[in-house]
């Protein structure tokens, strides 16, 4: 995947060059800028292109005016490096020098440049977030498909075996096993990680679990039995609807994550909250915050489970909204317990996202 990415950049950066006036037309003599994306802090799995950009946009971020600012390093969309100085964008659109604490305010021209430099890169680094009903047609049974995992690049090859809702899924050797398991730290879990699968060079956004069950048919692979791959659309053995934790993880390769947040009421924000928390997503969990330090007693929580609609609070105002939800939880000492969690959210404006800047665990 990463060979695959570097002649993605190699490719990019030899187009652009020829063709600036895809970047900017007045481009005579520049210097160089690297884009990066990731899908969150901690991953290590990175895509990067170098773009030539002329003297004017250089000058424009380099000695832009500043104001005092700070930004969740959770809510970094790409990071970009100007002369030796990283700075960071974020999913509204703001440029930030994270080393003095700044917010950059460059021109409009130049948050444009900036927007069209990290869209190609996502096109790169993301997958296509096709419906289940779609890719199954390009992914069909006994096909091979390459799993990505974008946390830590890792990739192996599986092979379909069945499913109807979703792809039913073996890997296809001993050595994509271990793989596998590495990825899971070494047991297997039915903790969802956000994948991309790629078939006959086309990549999906996708959704997998890392626990083996059924029963399994490729010999000699070491693997009890198969696992589930989930898609737009997909949903389990059981139910009709799509699994909730799947659908979380798809929107991360699919690069839909930060605009679904954008987007969500603060119902729909608490359920993406109490739902990366299940699945120990701790990205996903502070993207939903204002950036407040989170209490060990929730961080240590195992496994939560909450009532399937929650319902709009009756404490809800133009700006703040107070959310209790009753969830079912496993402490750190295996302990399984009930409570009311209260959730205090804010916005600055009403066009302005929501963001939860309490949550009472204690709460009566």
């Amino acid at each position: 995947m990463r060979l695959f990415f570097r002649i993605v950049c190699c490719f990019c950066l030899y187009f652009l060059i020829l063709a600036p006036a895809q970047v900017d037309a007045t481009t005579v003599k520049g210097r160089n800028i690297a884009i990066s994306v990731r899908v969150s802090p901690e991953s290590s799995f990175v895509t990067t292109i170098t773009f030539q950009a002329d003297r004017t946009f250089i000058k424009q971020i380099s000695r832009a005016r500043t104001k005092e600012s700070t930004c969740n390093p959770h809510w970094v969309r790409a990071t970009m490096a100007v002369n030796k100085r990283l700075y960071w964008y974020d999913h509204d659109g703001r440029l930030y020098d994270p080393q003095k604490s700044q917010l950059l305010l460059i021109p409009a021209k130049a948050r444009q440049q900036v927007e069209q430099f990290v869209q190609i890169v996502e096109q790169a680094h993301y997958g296509n977030p096709l419906p289940w009903e779609q890719v199954k047609k390009s992914f069909e049974r006994m096909e091979n498909a390459t799993v990505v995992d974008l946390e830590t690049g890792q990739r192996f090859m599986v092979q379909r075996r069945a499913g109807s809702r979703h792809a039913d899924v073996q890997p296809l050797t001993r050595a994509d096993t271990m793989i596998m398991k590495e990825i899971y730290r070494g047991k297997w879990s039915w903790k969802r990680r956000a994948i991309l699968v790629e078939v006959d060079g086309k990549f999906f956004a996708a959704s997998m679990h890392g626990m083996p069950h059924g029963a399994g048919a490729i010999r000699g692979n070491a693997f009890p039995g198969h696992f589930c791959i989930h898609f737009f659309g997909s949903s389990t053995h059981r139910r009709t609807e799509p699994d909730p934790s799947h659908s979380l993880m798809i929107l991360k390769p699919s690069g839909l994550l930060a605009q679904t947040l954008v987007r969500a009421e603060p119902e729909e924000l608490v359920g993406y909250f109490l739902t990366s928390l299940n699945e120990h997503d701790q990205h996903t969990l502070r993207m939903t915050t204002s950036g407040f330090s989170l209490p060990e007693s929730l961080l240590s929580v195992q496994g939560v489970k909450r009532q399937e609609d929650i319902p709009r609070s009756d404490e809800a105002g133009l700006f703040f909204v107070a959310l209790p939800v009753h969830v079912d939880f496993v402490g750190q000492n295996g302990r399984k317990r009930s409570g009311t969690w209260l959730f205090l959210l804010h916005r600055e404006a009403p066009w302005d996202r929501w963001r939860i800047v309490e949550v009472q665990m204690d709460y009566p």
